[in-house]
């Protein structure tokens, strides 16, 4: 009897593991979060999903599902943003749905384990995550470079507003900065979300892009407007007695490269323990340092003081960081909307150079058409016409011999 009951209570344990799991929306940005059809294939006895294109319905803040799968949508190249969408069933019929918009549900039965949220889901949930799925921190960066902007500008007309600007200006690049790098590690590449061409569409992307391109821009050349005011009527505009920025810079880029081909080398002669570790410590630093103590000592020759000089590379760093950031953000979002433009470009070179040119106006336009002629050589405009006339006149033919 004791067993009886033994397997009734494990049958009754895999039937609620293997039940489908509930999900309670909620919402990232907006009260509502839109629903589409999905796509289903089977292949080999697998089961793949892809989002169709018909909205379907809306789900609300506090609605209940119940998630059957997950797939990505990973679109045209996969940058490790791609987006996640859940397969959800409502009244025996599948639907998909951007997963970041749920969470899992505390009326699921103990033991049921959610195998649709992933760690990047349940992270946008957290305070960090909701801050940077708003679009309030992005107006704060672009505020910042705009600050930025009118200060270097008012900076050559006034000198009392240059001698605030000279704090001011990479105190507002270092805070736009560090807001950026703050985004891209809790969020990685989604935390460009707001022109991503899977949730605006094409256009809707395209028409963020531009002024994000525009503040990129700017961010990337933002420490050479900066140098006439630090550096004062002395800057002549020349690169060599500008703030020394590209050691710092290559040697920046060249760390990780000379990390993974350390690593690699670590492994090939067969070392291990803590002289792996150590040799590929030394390289990296040895790559990381090299440059940076080059920029810092030009920066120190360059301002005539050791202290200024540290200062001025520290923010040097910060603001290598964010260009890095911000460039690598402009680079996954064009990548995204690439094939997009080509083939509407490709239309369009069709439209205009493949599509025959208009006849003349009025009557003295001259008209081609194709003439088609048969055996008795008569003219025919088609040749349907032509091989129904072909077939009269073989008939004939024939009767004439028999």
């Amino acid at each position: 009897m004791k067993k009886a009951i033994n397997l009734l209570m494990l049958l009754l344990l895999y039937v609620v593991a293997a039940s489908a799991q509930k999900y309670d929306v909620k919402c990232l940005r907006g009260d509502s979060v839109a629903v589409y059809d999905v796509v289903e294939t089977i292949r080999s006895e697998d089961t793949y999903y892809s989002k169709g294109e018909k909205l379907v319905f809306y789900l609300h803040d506090g609605d209940q599902v119940e998630g059957v799968d997950k797939f990505y949508d990973k679109g045209v190249i996969d940058t490790g943003g791609s987006i996640g969408y859940a397969v959800i069933q409502k009244d025996g019929k599948k639907y998909c749905t951007l997963s970041e918009n749920l969470v899992f549900s505390k009326d699921n039965p103990e033991g049921v384990e959610d195998k649709v949220l992933t760690k990047s889901d349940e992270l946008a949930h957290t305070i960090q995550g909701r801050i940077f799925n708003s679009i309030i921190p992005y107006i704060i960066i672009a505020l910042l470079f705009l600050g930025v902007m009118v200060l270097n500008i008012l900076a050559t007309r006034s000198k009392k507003i240059r001698s605030i600007a000279v704090m001011a200006i990479p105190a507002c690049i270092m805070l736009g900065t560090l807001i950026e790098i703050w985004a891209y590690s809790v969020l990685g590449t989604n935390c460009f979300w707001w022109c991503d061409k899977n949730r605006y569409g094409f256009f809707g992307s395209l028409l963020r892009i531009i002024p994000f391109g525009l503040i990129v821009f700017y961010q990337v050349m933002s420490i050479k407007f900066y140098e006439p005011v630090i550096l004062g009527e002395a800057f002549d505009g020349d690169v060599q007695d500008g703030i020394s920025v590209k050691p710092a810079l290559i040697s920046m880029l060249a760390a990780f490269p000379v990390l993974i081909a350390s690593a690699l080398i670590c492994e090939f002669l067969g070392l291990g323990g803590w002289i792996e570790t150590l040799l590929i410590l030394v390289s990296f630093l040895l790559a990381l340092g090299i440059g940076v103590f080059l920029s810092l000592k030009r920066n120190i020759e360059l301002m005539k003081s050791k202290k200024w000089g540290i200062l001025l590379t520290l923010f040097t760093i910060v603001y290598i960081l964010g260009c890095i950031v911000a460039v690598w953000g402009l680079i996954v979002v064009i990548f995204k909307l690439i094939i997009q433009i080509l083939i509407i470009g490709g239309i369009l070179c069709f439209i205009l150079y493949a599509m025959p040119a208009p006849s003349s106006g009025g009557g003295g336009g001259t008209t081609y058409r194709t003439v088609y002629y048969d055996e008795d050589n008569k003219a025919h405009d088609s040749a349907y016409a032509c091989d129904k006339a072909n077939e009269e006149i073989a008939k004939r033919e024939a009767g004439k011999h028999n």
